[in-house]
């Protein structure tokens, strides 16, 4: 009788290692699709605004989350290489000294600079007051080109303006919206959070109550940190804005944003809740330059993203003729222009 042929029959052993070689392909696949998508996605967010401005709402929302994705990617990327890099030099036999703790972040996410106890020896020569500052700015700066900066509404020389010729009609019955107030580009709150005088008044004799009146934080800094008040003054930090787009916009970052609030059809959208501020296209240039300048300027610290942005807004908004004159009129008042706006270049 012939014998029968036997099936082998896989050993104990082989059998999870099969299931392991199963879920390293799955795992592996999936890591290859979800490279290929993100790489994608941060492909996406470089487009270009002349190809993007016809898109939809929901487009243009998802744009923006494309640009925050491909900006988590690069920070995580760098903080994973920034602690491998700590880890190889931890295993020498002289450690690294660890770095300075950071100061702490405002609200809005941005970490101020450092806190210079003397200002830098070239600060502009800027108004003495906010006051001084903002009659400059009207009547001197802006005195033949009378236009917010964000929405472009005419205003007259008593600061009133015409809501109806620029799209904001159904804020006529506010009556902050009803006037122009100069709006810091960089944010006072955000520039003072790393200043003593900012959070500790107290400290300070010359914020000390005066009878019922007690010093804000911000007059408190104006009157005793040099670098600070100029920075607080500067009129290349200064536009003038409807006051209620001024009033909403706070002390919020600039970025994209997916949602938000609009106001009628002027192009900002402001979104308290990730307390972020999208400017109209037109602008997102200007307000990239200020930036720079008051980094270099005052030694006010951006955090990588806000470099990356506004070095893209930069490439993709340069200076046109009214933002070169405005500069060139504030650097006939201060003694220095912007050398972004003065040396214009692609970054």
């Amino acid at each position: 009788m012939p014998s029968r042929s036997r099936r082998s029959r896989p050993s104990p052993a082989a059998a999870p290692l099969a299931s392991f070689q199963t879920l390293a392909r799955y795992t592996l696949g999936a890591l290859r699709d979800l490279t290929l998508g993100l790489t994608l996605i941060s492909a996406m967010s470089y487009l270009p605004e002349s190809v993007t401005h016809d898109w939809s709402a929901q487009a243009l929302r998802a744009l923006a989350i494309a640009h925050d994705i491909r900006v988590l990617l690069h920070d995580v990327i760098l903080d994973t290489a920034a602690a491998a890099a700590g880890l190889i030099r931890g295993l020498g036999p002289i450690p690294a000294p660890a770095p300075p703790a950071p100061a702490t972040a405002p609200a809005g996410g941005r970490t101020p600079g450092p806190v210079p106890a003397l200002p830098p020896p070239e600060l502009p020569h800027v108004a003495a007051s906010f006051s001084a500052a903002k009659r400059q700015l009207y009547d001197q700066v802006y005195a033949d080109h009378r236009m917010s900066f964000y929405c472009g509404c005419a205003f007259d020389a008593q600061q009133r303006t015409d809501l109806n010729g620029c799209g904001l009609a159904a804020l006529a019955g506010e009556k902050r919206a009803q006037r122009v107030e100069a709006d810091h580009v960089f944010p006072a709150a955000q520039f003072g959070q790393a200043r003593p005088c900012w959070r500790d008044p107290a400290a300070f004799p010359a914020c000390a109550p005066s009878g019922a009146r007690r010093s804000t934080r911000r007059q408190c800094c104006e009157k005793v940190d040099p670098v600070f008040a100029a920075a607080h003054n500067d009129l290349q930090n200064l536009v003038p804005a409807v006051g209620t787009i001024n009033g909403q916009r706070s002390d919020y970052n600039w970025g994209l944003v997916s949602g938000g609030d609009q106001y009628g059809t002027c192009a900002i959208r402001i979104d308290a809740g990730t307390r972020r501020v999208q400017p109209p296209p037109a602008v997102r240039g200007n307000i990239a330059r200020i930036m720079l300048y008051m980094s270099d300027t005052y030694g006010f610290n951006l955090s990588r993203q806000d470099a990356q942005l506004y070095a893209a807004w930069n490439n993709a908004d340069p200076p046109d003729a009214w933002e070169v004159e405005r500069d060139r009129r504030i650097g006939r008042l201060q003694g220095r222009g912007n050398r972004y706006v003065e040396d214009y270049q692609r970054q």
